[in-house]
């Protein structure tokens, strides 16, 4: 027996099914993490540790000092991501659910891209072709369609691509400068802005007419001119695709003009004459007696009158509808806007008050009762109950009623000149 070599104690119960490292720390001697030097020296210094408890704890820690792999996701997941110029990437359509809902084994059409990638998204330029039949080559950025770029559309049972759009694009829709060629054989040159027709541009329509001049968010709207197969020409203002304002009409077939106001695409008060010769009235014409000459005795008043009944009655209509930019320069939006923000409540509106101290501001003294007045012929307020009730404009709102009082204001100025200049005259022929 003396020749046996001694065995170390056995493990309290509380420590079996632990770790060499977690038993013997529950022993009561001192472990530091696996790195640590410690261990390395442990077993020359403590000679009452065995060589089996040794190799446990070597082996550990050649374990924990394994150098680490990254995991294959990762790696999988950055070949996936795209960047640079890559070959034809394709989607594969939708599976087809039969009437029982089940699964037929055919699928819709799939998509397919062709081009630079930047960050995993379509970056540069590249083709792309929709499930739809639909193509697109140009530009990208950040996966949208963004710089110069043509579009084309399938067209009939063999899907023949007819080109839609060239011009520029911003975040996938028209904006800029391009051309649109439509189905119906109309075909639009000019500015766009977010996938609109907005700014300077000519429309030919399919019958021949064509359209020179403003558009906003797709519609005539602004100075424009439309020269109509037949000959006659409009030139004049616009507003929501209709003829607004003053504008003149030249009839081809009887050569006369029409100078005047118009509203909801009619003419409603103005100057009817002959511009050139009709060609139907070249021969003499017979008479068979003489006519008493009929004028009017006042014929400049009759229709400074007429126009601005006309002018007065589609007041609150032009001052709702028409865009600001046609009311104000910018450099006089940016002034009122200063002016409003100053004045504005915290819901970032206007009330009366607010709108009386804003008048004072441009120069007009008005009162309260004039002021509802104004609002009413705006559009702001709608009948007699709305008189004691408070408005809320915000800053575009403010912006139409500034307009409206300074066209009223001027109207003011101008019959102001008139008086004066009448009563001149009036006094002048009493005089003589």
């Amino acid at each position: 027996q003396a020749g046996l070599v001694p065995h170390p104690p056995a493990a309290p119960p509380l420590c079996r099914g632990l770790s060499p490292i977690s038993m013997t720390m529950a022993m009561g001697r001192p472990v530091k993490s696996p790195s640590s030097p410690f261990l390395e020296t442990m077993s020359m210094e403590d000679p009452g540790d065995d060589s089996a408890s040794a190799s446990m704890l070597r082996a550990s820690m050649a374990r924990t000092s394994r150098p680490k792999t990254e995991p294959l996701w990762r790696t999988h997941d950055a070949k996936a991501q795209k960047h640079g110029q890559r070959g034809t990437i394709y989607w594969v359509g939708k599976a087809i659910m039969g009437e029982d809902g089940s699964l037929t084994g055919q699928r819709k059409k799939g998509a397919s891209y062709h081009g630079e990638w930047g960050d995993n998204k379509k970056e540069g330029y590249g083709v792309q072709v929709y499930p739809s039949g639909e193509k697109y080559e140009g530009q990208w950025s950040s996966g949208l369609r963004n710089g110069e770029g043509t579009f084309w559309a399938p067209v009939g049972k063999a899907k023949k691509l007819r080109k839609v759009y060239v011009g520029g694009w911003l975040n996938d829709k028209r904006h800029g400068r391009g051309t649109c060629f439509f189905k119906n054989g109309e075909f639009f040159q000019g500015l766009w802005d977010q996938g609109k027709m907005h700014g300077e541009g000519t429309l030919r329509y399919a019958n021949g007419d064509m359209y020179v001049g403003d558009w906003h968010q797709g519609m005539r709207s602004g100075k424009g001119t439309l020269n109509k197969a037949n000959g006659d020409c409009y030139e004049g203002y616009w507003l929501n695709d209709k003829r607004e304002g003053s504008g003149s009409f030249f009839y081809a077939e009887s050569g006369k003009v029409f100078v005047g106001e118009w509203a909801n695409d009619l003419p409603k008060a103005g100057v009817y004459t002959q511009a050139s010769p009709n060609p139907d009235q070249a021969g003499s014409v017979a008479r068979t007696r003489e006519l008493p000459r009929v004028r009017l005795a006042l014929p400049t008043e009759v229709l400074e009158g007429a126009l601005s009944a006309v002018r007065n009655a589609r007041r609150a209509f032009r001052a709702r509808s028409m865009p600001v930019q046609r009311l104000f320069s910018d450099d006089e939006i940016e002034a009122l806007a200063g002016a409003f923000e100053q004045a504005q409540r915290q819901d970032g509106t206007a009330g009366l008050l607010e709108i009386q101290a804003l008048c004072s501001q441009l120069g007009s003294e008005m009162h309260l009762t004039r002021l509802k007045t104004l609002l009413k012929s705006a559009g702001f307020l709608h009948g007699e109950e709305q008189e004691d009730a408070d408005v809320a404009l915000g800053f575009e709102d403010f912006l139409r009623l500034t307009a409206v009082l300074l066209e009223e204001e001027a109207q003011l100025d101008r019959s102001t000149v008139e008086d004066s200049a009448s009563d001149y005259l009036d006094n002048y022929m009493d005089e003589l």
